[in-house]
């Protein structure tokens, strides 16, 4: 049985993306992409934790040396800082600067509101059932 699944998922992704790239939250970011946005959200949610170049590797789903050059950029634009670890010299930690705290807050407004707009109408059992096919289907392509 052939579905149209992965050309319904490009559609969502390009529909959550334009959203992304064309609200005002993005605007006032100043030519971030829409992945800066994420990183500056996560590091914002883990601050209390010591997040690393694998830590967002992994959360992203990116390779180590898109993070690097991601990271790089976001350095430049002081939007993140890393700083070394007591425990190892070799290891830095990424941590947000107090311009990036503050843009944090309106991008975390951005996506609770595109999430809002994204599941409106859904039931809390259909969100869960959501959520568990599409972690299945990150499952099945990481195999």
């Amino acid at each position: 049985m052939q579905t149209d699944i992965l050309q319904i998922m490009r559609r969502l992704n390009r529909s959550i993306k334009r959203h992304f790239e064309s609200s005002p939250v993005k605007q006032e970011l100043e030519n971030l992409t829409g992945t800066h946005g994420w990183v500056i959200v996560f590091l914002s949610e883990h601050e209390n934790e010591d997040i690393y170049q694998k830590d967002l590797e992994k959360q992203f789903g990116i390779s180590r040396s898109t993070t690097s050059k991601m990271l790089a950029q976001m350095e430049k634009k002081g939007l993140v800082g890393r700083e070394r670890v007591a425990c190892d010299d070799r290891l830095k930690k990424i941590v947000l600067t107090e311009r990036s705290r503050e843009l944090a807050f309106k991008a975390r407004q951005d996506s609770v509101n595109a999430e809002k707009k994204l599941t409106k109408g859904f039931s809390d059992a259909e969100l869960k059932t959501l959520k568990n096919y599409i972690d299945r289907m990150i499952e099945n392509m990481q195999n």
